[in-house]
Parts: C-alpha cells; sequence; structure tokens
C-alpha cells in the first residue's frame, strides 16, 4: 500500500497548481470578453502581410479498392502519387480523411479538388475551397510537411 496518505501534497504546491488555474481562467475570460486581443489566423496574417504563393497545385484525393489513397492533379493524367495500404503515410491519409468528413458534414462533392500551396514565407497549406478550411501543415512538424511539400515537387508549371 501506498504511504500517500502520511505524506500529504504540500501546500505550496497546491496553492501553485490553484494559482496557475485561476490564472488560466482569467486570460481565457479575458480574450472572450474581448480584454485582450485574440491572435490571428495564419490565414489573415498572410493576407495583412502580403504574402505571395509561389507555387500551387490542385489535387484530388481518392481511395482505391485495395486500400491505397491515389492522390491525382486533374491536369496530369498519371497520379501524383500512390499511397499504400499499411505505409508510413498515416498523417497524409488522417489529414485528407478529416477533410473528407467535414465535406460530408456539409454536403459537398467528395471528387472536388483541393488546393496544396507553397507560400513566399515558406509555409505549407492545404485549402479545401468547397468549406473554406485550411490546414496550416507546417504546424504538424517537419516530417509532415514533407509527405504533402513532395506533392509540390512535379507540379506543372
Amino acid at each position: 500500500m501506498s504511504d500517500f496518505t502520511a505524506r500529504p501534497i504540500p501546500k505550496p504546491v497546491l496553492l501553485a497548481v490553484a494559482a496557475f488555474v485561476g490564472l488560466t481562467l482569467l486570460l481565457t475570460s479575458a480574450v472572450a470578453l474581448g480584454l485582450l486581443e485574440r491572435p490571428k489566423p495564419a490565414v489573415v496574417e498572410r493576407a495583412e502581410a502580403g504574402v505571395a504563393r509561389v507555387a500551387a497545385r490542385s489535387l484530388v484525393f481518392a481511395d482505391r479498392a485495395d486500400g491505397a489513397l491515389v492522390v491525382r492533379d486533374p491536369a496530369v493524367a498519371e497520379p501524383v502519387a500512390v499511397i499504400e495500404p499499411n505505409s508510413n503515410q498515416g498523417f497524409v491519409r488522417g489529414v485528407m480523411r478529416s477533410m473528407a468528413r467535414e465535406r460530408r458534414l456539409r454536403g459537398a462533392s467528395q471528387v472536388a479538388p483541393y488546393e496544396l500551396a507553397l507560400w513566399a514565407d515558406g509555409r505549407l497549406t492545404l485549402l479545401d475551397p468547397l468549406t473554406g478550411r485550411t490546414v496550416e501543415l507546417d504546424s504538424f512538424g517537419a516530417t509532415n510537411r514533407a509527405a504533402f511539400r513532395a506533392f509540390l515537387a512535379e507540379a506543372p508549371r
């Protein structure tokens, strides 16, 4: 049996935790009430700063009967990539599953292209023109970003 009852949590630790929780609630309330400014979404910051797109590609993602995910550019006959089942590309599948779910909820087409864009500031985004949802791919780390960045490598000019 533990000797927790014999050694309770020190009062300074409890006070520090209570202060942290209280400060968090205070700051959250200040933002909700408009006393503190909310951070701007990356899309808005980019627009205000005039950051230009340096590359973009329309992509359609489709599941194949064998479980593979086929990535196509509507302007090119050959697939951009085929992500085989059980491959190490779970991030791409996860993002696309989330985007497809959003389309289903809104009753939007599942076969319309998404737009992958590389910006002058080096950031990479995936935009769904049908729902307006944008995923900032840099937020998920360099390896996951590279999984999508590879789809721009052979984009038609």
